[in-house]
């Protein structure tokens, strides 16, 4: 059997070959210049950059960082923007207990915080479900099909 060290595989296979990404998160420990360097020689061909956390300037920065990483060691790195998506808060619930939902059993959204949420009733602030959605249609959650629902803006149910 063949023992092959990391760099003799990362040396002697041609880029056009590989198809395997590594991909890295810079984040404060892993954004200055000298370590995004040691990971470029490392392998790492996508650098990810989270924008669930640090401003704008704090991104421009570390790209920054990248670019001049890429330029000190003559290594590309292709960029992934990881952008935040849409949060969805669900209002109190009833005894501040967890609500169990079952596909095909109907669930009522409310844009009313004032409703405390139950099994079939739960507030959210995300205006445009009401808006968008007509009773019997069908939601997601948690990528499982919840069931049908009906959609209620602001206490009066959508036909």
């Amino acid at each position: 059997m063949v023992q092959l060290g990391l760099d003799a595989v990362l040396a002697g296979t041609p880029s056009s070959v590989c198809k395997t990404k590594v991909v890295c998160t810079l984040g404060p420990a892993s954004r200055a210049v000298e370590v995004i360097e040691e990971l470029l020689r490392a392998g790492m061909n996508v650098a990810r950059f989270n924008f669930s956390h640090g401003s704008h300037e704090y991104h421009k920065e570390t790209l920054d960082n990248l670019r001049r990483a890429m330029e000190n060691t003559k290594i590309m790195c292709a960029v992934m923007l990881d952008t935040k998506g849409p949060e969805i808060r669900t209002g109190m619930l009833e005894g501040g207990k967890p609500v169990q939902l079952v596909a095909g059993q109907d669930v009522t959204i409310t844009t009313d915080y004032a409703q405390p949420g139950n099994a079939g009733l739960i507030a959210m602030r995300w205006g445009c479900c009401t808006r968008t959605s007509s009773s019997g249609s069908r939601a997601r959650g948690s990528g499982q099909l919840a069931g049908p629902t009906t959609a209620v803006a602001t206490g009066e149910q959508m036909a």
